[in-house]
């Protein structure tokens, strides 16, 4: 499908999609081709041609056709293959990502704690952190592993510092809380606990500054996130998040959890503090 879009195929859906953007002038709309992309599902060769070239066909095609001109692009891969698959300067206005647990090294429960299946060898379990090596220095100052805990995946602090790199923004394009622990239904317990910690995490990604994994040096990542998606729903009833009923998603059986912030006192609470301190233009009622 990427190989048939780059090559000027499947443009009637673009034209219905300009039709609504072009309607409402007053605002600007970020659209991810596709979310989550990946050179597993998304590319034909080593190269990620495909990909690029519809990555920059769409919008190019979009913007030649836009008459209100309110249309940014976003770039959101999967962790660790956003080098690989980047479209390009030029084409691409934000970087996405998707923060969920891993991506704050916390781990989720599926019939016990995992995390990315099991816990790997540079995962702190007990501490709830990952664990991995910068180069910093010896006690002679020469270049030298150091190693470290860390709240946030090296993949996404690698990504936040591509994107500053690039001259990008980046808006967190998905984000939420997933199951802590394993008490059925509930939220309560160490899930409050765990929400309020993963809140915290997100809000100090925004403001990171400090070493990178496998890279030299520190650095200041401070202002490159500008936008968060807080996914607010009550994910155990399906991605709708209505209660019909019955679980789509049983929470003694999957990551899904019960999500809304207004379920967990101090993760509410840190988030508006967060929304505040941070200048957001959304606040808390």
């Amino acid at each position: 499908m990427t190989a048939e879009i780059a090559a000027g195929g499947h443009t009637a859906q673009l034209d219905r999609l300009l039709t609504f953007t072009d309607a409402h002038p007053g605002a600007r709309f970020k659209l991810r081709l596709d979310y989550e992309v990946s050179s597993f599902y998304h590319c034909t060769d080593a190269s990620c041609s495909s990909y690029k070239g519809a990555f920059n066909r769409l919008a190019s095609y979009l913007d030649s056709r836009s008459t209100a001109r309110n249309l940014e692009y976003v770039f959101h891969p999967v962790r660790g293959e956003f080098e690989a698959m980047y479209p390009g300067d030029a084409a691409v206005d934000w970087m996405g990502v998707s923060v969920f647990a891993h991506e704050l090294c916390l781990p989720m429960y599926e019939r016990g704690y995992l995390y990315n299946g099991t816990p790997p060898q540079n995962y702190d379990v007990a501490a709830s952190q990952c664990r991995n090596a910068y180069i910093g220095t010896d006690a002679h100052g020469n270049p030298a592993a150091v190693w470290r805990n860390f709240d946030h995946d090296a993949n996404v602090l690698k990504l936040v510092k591509f994107a500053r790199d690039h001259g990008k923004p980046v808006v967190l394009s998905e984000a939420g809380m997933m199951n802590f622990t394993a008490d059925a239904g509930a939220t309560h317990g160490m899930e409050q606990e765990r929400g309020d910690l993963w809140v915290r995490r997100l809000f100090s990604l925004l403001n990171y500054q400090g070493p990178i994994p496998n890279l030299p040096g520190t650095h200041d990542l401070r202002g490159v996130i500008r936008s968060v998606v807080y996914i607010d729903l009550d994910f155990r009833y399906g991605w709708d998040g209505i209660d019909d009923g019955s679980f789509d998603f049983a929470p003694d059986t999957t990551w899904f959890v019960d999500g809304r912030l207004s379920r967990y006192g101090a993760a509410k609470a840190s988030f508006c503090q967060g929304l505040a301190a941070n200048g957001f233009t959304a606040r808390c009622r």
